[in-house]
């Protein structure tokens, strides 16, 4: 009889322990919706700040961005050689403010040959596909990022691509 209750008693225990742990706002209730919803915005509010911060340096951006992405792939070790970098960024604007993006790199022309479609090494959703790279309007990096090496290149959805790379 002691064990049964020794048993029971770790029992309940056992389910305070568990019932304790979950907190109002967990992700397995209603309200873990809305917190993961306010957890993807405080993201995009973090990579849009940053990333305008980071192409504001080179001049005023033409519109705000409504969420923005960037990856840079380091090419070379830097031991025989400097090491080269690449970088990747896609951003989000309003597709109304695409003339004004237009405006502001017309006078970017890609340089360095034809612009080339790129990558980042490891697959990325939100990079353009090469389908989608061939039915951009490319212009060059260099007012946005301050590299002549690459290309910007505007969807009129509203997405903006940017390629730029050292050599």
């Amino acid at each position: 009889m002691k064990s049964r209750s020794i048993a029971t008693a770790a029992i309940f225990v056992a389910a305070a322990l568990v019932i304790s742990a979950c907190k109002p706002g967990d992700s397995t209730k209603p309200d873990g919706i809305a917190a993961t919803a306010q957890s993807d915005a405080a993201q995009i509010k973090a990579r849009v700040e940053t990333i305008t911060k980071q192409l504001s340096r080179h001049g005023k951006l033409p519109g705000a961005l409504l969420d923005a992405r960037f990856v840079e792939d380091k090419v070379g070790d830097g031991v025989l050689g400097p090491a080269d970098f690449s970088a990747f960024y896609a951003l989000s604007v309003s597709a109304a403010d695409i003339p004004l993006w237009r405006a502001a790199l017309a006078a970017s022309p890609v340089v360095n040959g034809p612009a080339a479609y790129a990558a980042p090494k490891a697959p990325a959703a939100w990079w353009a596909s090469r389908d989608q790279f061939s039915k951009l309007e490319l212009f060059g990096p260099k007012s946005l990022t301050g590299r002549f090496n690459g290309w910007v290149g505007l969807a009129p959805d509203g997405r903006i691509f940017i390629y730029a790379f050292t050599m």
